[in-house]
């Protein structure tokens, strides 16, 4: 197997790994002593992502593949590149909320349940992106701490009000929805940026 790393080929291998996976977990662990982080996987030409290279070569020996070719970057450009999306993004959330209370609590609430849908995964990004950030940073999310409460407290009362936005817009009652979107669903959009804040100083202190 040829193992091509950022483009430079006959990549040595410390040890000897029997299976795919045990060579990626092997470049892996170079990338982190050097301060980066894979972002692709190519192997025998084909783009590979994590579930597929969990399933399809968790076991698969290293003689069954031709070449395997990653590419990395620098995890402080990852981070502050993801930290400054996410930063320009969160204050459009709260916003958001609010606009579309308004329209639910209109003349014309049918005209918010496609936003709503768009805010919904909106807000599943934000924090698919918040658990990579600390994963690369290697925080545990459910050790942080806010106003008393851990993270996992805050969140399960997101959930419950994002669940109960839900059934409220299923149920077309609009006028529970415009309620729970401005005073329970608004400033937990705000309460996203101290999540962020504290990735933010995590990165830092890395």
């Amino acid at each position: 197997m040829d193992v091509i790393v950022d483009g430079a080929g006959g990549f040595k291998l410390e040890g000897e790994p029997e299976t795919v996976l045990a060579v990626v977990d092997a470049v892996l662990s170079y990338l982190r002593d050097r301060g980066r982080a894979m972002v692709g996987l190519v192997i025998d030409g084909d783009d590979v992502d994590p579930e597929t290279l969990t399933v399809r070569f968790a076991e698969a020996p290293v003689d069954s593949v031709n070449s395997l070719a990653v590419t990395s970057r620098s995890v402080e450009e990852l981070v502050n590149e993801s930290l400054n999306e996410l930063e320009k993004a969160l204050p459009e959330l709260p916003v958001a909320c609010r606009q579309l209370a308004q329209v639910f609590q209109g003349e014309s609430p049918e005209e918010g349940f496609e936003p709503f849908h768009r805010l919904a995964k909106i807000w599943e990004h934000v924090k698919a992106k918040q658990q990579a950030l600390a994963n690369i940073l290697a925080v545990d999310l459910k050790s942080l701490e806010f106003d008393g409460r851990s993270l996992p407290a805050h969140l399960d009362e997101l959930n419950g009000f994002l669940q109960e936005a839900v059934q409220a817009l299923q149920d077309g009652d609009t006028v529970l929805l415009g309620d729970l979107l401005e005073y329970e669903l608004a400033p937990r959009a705000e309460f996203e940026a101290r999540i962020v804040d504290a990735l933010r100083q995590a990165a830092r202190a890395a």
